[in-house]
């Protein structure tokens, strides 16, 4: 299916944003990150050690392989996925044991054709994405019975100064994207923001604020269990008014 124009420049955004823009607390590049991000999914996830060590994990919009590296710290068979060559080619270098592919979240419901994974985890892409839900269906069809799905998706409404600042970037160049969002942080019109996070939240073309009530509705369409839990690293990111959620077929939704 032909890409529109909002959605090429979404792409486009997340591959600039993870080729050159490196320097944040919740990265690969943080050594504190490396050093706890497995007991982060542990905890995210609700599991043990024991129970996750072995299973097999599809990590969904990689990026610079941050959760990627978590997985196999614990011991995962890990598959790590990303649309465009800028994160895939981080996460091979940053974490060399994974088999990392190159594919549209869409697509890979037929690149995997029958295999399923015990995991899919799918972190912060589904938002930025034109048919969330179709994306959900997409994830959830690499599921088998006993598998369980992590999401963390944007829920609450970001506010009228944001979506000025979005509307104000998108002529721009992502070079002066980033340039404008840095000049934003140094004059303090952005405290508490990283280049990269604000990059984020401000360069993309596609932001969903999808409602935990609809979420759920979804899960139980698609016969989920539907399981809200903010994990505790997340409550010093400045992202806990988000939804975290967990997903399985093995409880009745």
């Amino acid at each position: 299916m032909q890409k529109t124009k909002a959605e090429y420049d979404t792409i486009k955004s997340f591959d600039y944003q993870w080729r050159n823009l490196h320097d944040a607390p919740y990265l690969f590049g943080n050594e504190s990150w490396r050093s706890h991000v497995d007991e982060y999914i542990v905890d995210s996830l609700s599991v043990t050690r024991e129970w996750i060590k072995h299973k097999t994990v599809i990590d969904v919009g990689c990026g610079d392989g941050r959760w990627s590296y978590g997985f196999v710290k614990l011991g995962c068979a890990l598959t790590s996925v990303d649309i465009s060559q800028g994160p895939c080619r981080a996460t091979k270098q940053n974490v060399p044991q994974a088999d990392v592919i190159m594919s549209d979240l869409h697509s890979l419901p037929s690149v995997f054709d029958k295999k399923r994974f015990d995991i899919v985890w799918c972190y912060g892409v589904i938002h930025h994405v034109a048919n969330p839900l179709a994306a959900l269906k997409a994830l959830i069809s690499m599921m088998h019975a006993e598998s369980i799905l992590h999401l963390y998706v944007y829920c609450y409404d970001r506010g009228t100064r944001v979506k000025m600042l979005r509307g104000i970037l998108g002529p721009f160049s992502l070079a002066h994207r980033e340039a404008i969002i840095r000049l934003l942080i140094k004059t303090g019109l952005a405290r508490g923001w990283s280049v990269h996070e604000l990059f984020d939240e401000l360069s993309t073309r596609i932001n969903h604020e999808i409602s935990e009530n609809v979420l759920k509705e979804w899960f139980e369409a698609n016969s989920l269990s539907c399981v809200r839990y903010t994990p505790k690293y997340a409550k010093n990111l400045g992202t806990d008014g988000d939804i975290f959620v967990t997903g399985s077929r093995s409880v009745k939704a």
